[in-house]
């Protein structure tokens, strides 16, 4: 029978941002209110395909109970169709119900399908439109749908199966309607986007500098569980990817001042973010050597660290660029004072290397921001 995509998404997605938010608790120190947020979504996201599939049945339930007897069924308010006998296996049973709406051709599309209940057939038609057929645990063949061709579909199985259907109002599956067709998929993608908002409320939590989106917030947090889950993944191998990783960022800050408008504001923000993850990434190295490093790694290292002094001069020369711009407007002194200051840790930093000595002491001192990388390292 067919795997049910909507539970594995909600149930298997919830449970992995579940624990990643207890696994953050705990390698991330602090105060563990910061990952509520994340955990509280994943929760949601693991319960709201149950709770709206039980919230629509007590409505029908609700409905069911003072509905006017005398008013007779309606097709647009659901149909029950259930056998007055029972059959001995529900899984051949199925299987000829299949086999007989296959070759129908009334209906779009028959796929077997898995209920809470158990095994059963979903039966598209008109599009988005479905009839169920299920079977109970004693046995009773069950057709539910909420339009006319529900009643074919019932005259259908029962000629297959050589059963007769009574209609009723009574869901002998307590009235508990999987959700399918245009909802389901629309619920998939809202559950979806729980998740991911739910994920990047743990890089947030993890990683709250604003020097950061949220995606690299979720990268760096990504990089640090890999770290912890894999064993053959040390400390100092997670220090140089998470250094790798910055560099980058800083590279990416030159193309964004090319690109970004005629305020001077906003490229001044691009700038100061450049200095605060060339600080973090300068801070990673530091601590990457300070530790048990392999030769390979004290490579990785120096190159990292000369790749990162390229990219700080290359953020410097793309603000210098945009300073002398006609076009630009605001301060643009502010400019200058940003270049000439990543000048100024790279030229700090290559001198400290020369001279052997690796340590962030002997560079210049960088701006430093709260709640940076250094600081979220886990152990």
């Amino acid at each position: 029978m067919g795997v049910n995509k909507l539970r594995t998404l909600s149930y298997g997605g919830g449970l992995l941002v579940g624990l990643t938010a207890l696994w953050a608790m705990v390698s991330y120190g602090g105060s563990p209110l910061r990952f509520v947020g994340g955990f509280a979504l994943a929760v949601v996201a693991a319960g709201l395909p149950a709770a709206l599939a039980h919230s629509k049945a007590g409505i029908r339930s609700y409905y069911r109970r003072y509905a006017d007897e005398d008013a007779g069924f309606s097709e647009e308010l659901g149909a029950v169709y259930v056998s007055e006998s029972s059959v001995d296996d529900a899984f051949e049973a199925l299987e000829s119900v299949y086999a007989a709406l296959e070759g129908d051709g009334t209906y779009d599309r028959v796929e077997r399908d898995a209920f809470d209940e158990g095994p059963g057939l979903t039966v598209t038609y008109s599009g988005f439109h479905n009839c169920f057929v299920r079977v109970t645990d004693g046995g009773r063949m069950v057709v539910t749908g909420a339009s006319e061709k529900t009643g074919t579909l019932a005259d259908a199985v029962a000629s297959a199966c050589s059963l007769s259907f009574d209609r009723t109002r009574d869901n002998p599956f307590e009235g508990v309607e999987p959700i399918r067709g245009a909802p389901r998929v629309f619920l998939g993608v809202f559950v979806f986007a729980i998740l991911v908002v739910g994920v990047f409320a743990l890089g947030g939590g993890a990683y709250p500098s604003d020097a950061y989106n949220p995606a690299e917030r979720t990268a760096l947090m990504v990089i640090d569980a890999s770290g912890d889950v894999n064993p053959g993944v040390s400390p100092t191998e997670t220090q140089l990817r998470k250094a790798s990783f910055l560099v980058g960022i800083v590279d990416e800050e030159a193309t964004e001042i090319r690109w970004e408008g005629n305020d001077s504001a906003e490229i001044a923000g691009h700038g100061r973010q450049a200095l605060a993850v060339s600080s973090d990434a300068r801070d990673l190295l530091a601590t990457a050597r300070e530790g048990s490093v392999t030769p390979e790694q004290v490579e990785r290292a120096d190159r990292l660290d000369a790749e990162l002094r390229e990219a700080e001069r290359s953020v410097a020369t793309a603000l210098a660029e945009r300073a002398d711009s006609e076009a630009l407007s605001g301060d643009v002194a502010a400019l200058r004072r940003l270049g000439e200051q990543l000048r100024t840790d790279a030229a700090a930093r290559g001198a400290a290397t020369e001279d052997g000595n690796a340590s962030p002491a002997a560079a210049t001192s960088a701006v430093t921001t709260p709640g940076g990388v250094g600081a979220a390292t886990t152990g």
